[in-house]
């Protein structure tokens, strides 16, 4: 079978024109990472990735060769008689694969050929309808989600997802960052003989991979030791999680690519090589597609000067961090200290008699500023003595005269009670010499019955 006509998309695929369905396959697959317009950022990048797609669907017969083709006119001319009784093969189809396709599926059993067969035509119509309906999706919206492979499943968890102008976002902070991470946090939950084992992932900026460790951690404190099996994969979950948590390689680097990609079309190509060098790190040296593309961006990227590294913000943990993170074991010590050990009485017995004394203390001082009204008394007696203290021991200050009027300024101790004079001074009297009211009124009130000096 002739197959010159089929010799320019044999090239744009960089393979002989013998070449089989599945050699062409990869080619296609690497051509297409290489130039899809989500990972190369070139001006013909497109185009290239019209052209080969195009070059595929055309050798694998999904697609027809173009009218002025060779081939078809070749076809024209044995429809006019030139290879009539037998039929012939048309431009396109599974046997435009090459002649070495032509006995890759040969029946060895009765309908066992056949049956290879279909299962081969409906693998390779299933690719094409997935290939044909991501052409249209990406066409309706002007630019695939650079996160988002096609097919791939959607987390149940918070992650972070690009903006329009395809950079990836903190999951917990929602800010764009230069150096965002896939780190992985681990959750322990267990009980009695009962073990769980949950692992959590998400692109995260530094400030939000610290909440989400102190989220993680605080759920494997209140969660995580309540089975024997559970004990000892509790403390190494904390301990991961305190260190920061874990960095998949391939995860980190497929991330700081997209967001470098990201970078470099909004202009800024010394940032985004610097987020590259981070992605080569992750990396090293493997020799896969992804790191390929990687060094391959650094190559094109390089403009003579050293390359500028932005500053690390994912170094190891401060102490601050990782007393947060055991801050619930100096809780419990509190607790058992207060509860069985020297501490035991002072919450329920010294804390509330100190908190009485000084709210006593600054009750009282509150009074005396804003002279706070109280109920009169006055004495009932002629030259009553107010001592300094309750008892007669105590030395007299002075003789307090009938109707005088006091206030009294505390409990009575036996017989004594604290008073207040008009003038501010304060002693102690005798409490049955007291009467209730004003001792102006009551000397007013005598005098009415009584003559007065």
């Amino acid at each position: 079978m002739n197959q010159d006509h089929l010799g320019i998309y044999y090239r744009l695929l960089n393979i002989a024109p013998d070449a089989g369905a599945k050699e062409i396959k990869l080619a296609y697959r690497k051509l297409a990472f290489e130039y899809h317009p989500d990972r190369n950022t070139d001006i013909d990048a497109e185009e290239k990735f019209k052209d080969i797609t195009e070059a595929y669907e055309i050798l694998i017969g999904e697609r027809k060769a173009p009218a002025s083709s060779p081939r078809n006119a070749k076809s024209g001319a044995s429809a006019n008689g030139k290879n009539t009784g037998k039929q012939q093969s048309g431009a396109y189809g599974p046997q435009a694969a090459g002649p070495g396709k032509a006995d890759a599926h040969r029946q060895g059993f009765a309908g066992s050929g056949r049956k290879a067969e279909n299962n081969r035509e409906s693998e390779e119509d299933r690719f094409a309808r997935a290939n044909e309906a991501y052409r249209q999706q990406q066409e309706r919206n002007a630019a695939r989600k650079s996160n988002i492979h096609p097919g791939a499943k959607r987390h149940a968890k918070p992650r972070a997802t690009p903006d329009q102008a395809g950079f990836i976002r903190c999951a917990i902070t929602e800010v764009v960052s230069a150096q965002p991470r896939q780190v992985e946090f681990t959750i322990v939950r267990g009980f009695l003989h009962s073990l769980k084992i949950e692992k959590i992932r998400a692109n995260l900026a530094p400030k939000g991979a610290r909440r989400m460790a102190l989220k993680a951690s605080f759920k494997t404190w209140f969660r995580g030791f309540w089975g024997w099996r559970s004990f000892i994969p509790a403390w190494r979950a904390i301990i991961g999680n305190m260190r920061g948590g874990v960095f998949p390689p391939e995860g980190n680097a497929k991330l700081l690519f997209t967001q470098a990609t990201a970078f470099e079309r909004s202009g800024n190509k010394p940032l985004a090589r610097a987020v590259l060098l981070q992605a080569n790190d992750f990396i090293g040296s493997n020799r896969s597609v992804l790191a390929e593309q990687i060094r391959a961006n650094l190559r094109r990227l390089d403009d003579g000067k050293p390359p500028r590294r932005v500053r690390d913000e994912w170094k190891q943990i401060g102490m601050l961090d990782a007393l947060m993170h055991l801050s619930p074991i100096f809780i419990v010590i509190f607790c058992l200290l207060v509860a069985f050990g020297p501490g035991q009485g002072f919450l329920t017995r010294d804390i509330p008699e100190l908190i009485a004394e000084k709210t006593d203390t600054l009750t009282r001082k509150v009074e005396q500023i804003i002279g706070v009204e109280r109920d009169p008394y006055y004495i009932d007696r002629d030259l009553l003595n107010m001592r300094k203290g309750p008892g007669i021991e105590f030395p007299v200050m002075r003789r307090l005269a009938r109707f005088e009027t006091v206030y009294i300024d505390g409990a009575s101790d036996a017989f004594w009670i604290p008073i207040e004079t008009s003038l501010g001074e304060t002693g102690f009297v005798n409490l049955d010499a007291l009467v209730p009211g004003s001792g102006t009124k009551a000397r007013d009130a005598w005098c009415a019955t009584n003559s007065c000096d």
